[in-house]
């Protein structure tokens, strides 16, 4: 499974996204940010199976989120945007 994640700073940390399965986290680096968001994933993962609700994992982020969280309105700079592709393998 690839899932595709974005990245941004926010005031002293960085906060990461992954849209198909509407997973955060944040760290104090980006390093961290992304640390936090592939354990976020594997454990929302792990639970949807244990459960029984492989089927359901699937839950892109709603596009007016996808938008708040990419273009803040408080936000006024020109920004670079660029996916990073995280891949997860499961039973």
């Amino acid at each position: 499974m690839e899932v595709t994640c974005f990245l941004k700073r926010e005031g002293n940390q960085y906060a990461s996204l992954c849209v198909e399965l509407d997973v955060a986290s944040c760290g104090r680096t980006k390093k961290d940010a992304l640390d936090g968001l592939k354990r976020a994933i594997e454990t929302y993962i792990e639970y949807m199976i244990s459960e029984g609700r492989k089927k359901e994992m699937y839950r892109p982020v709603p596009m007016n989120e996808l938008k708040q969280f990419l273009f803040p309105e408080d936000d006024i700079e020109e920004k670079t945007l660029k996916a990073i592709p995280l891949s997860f393998q499961y039973a």
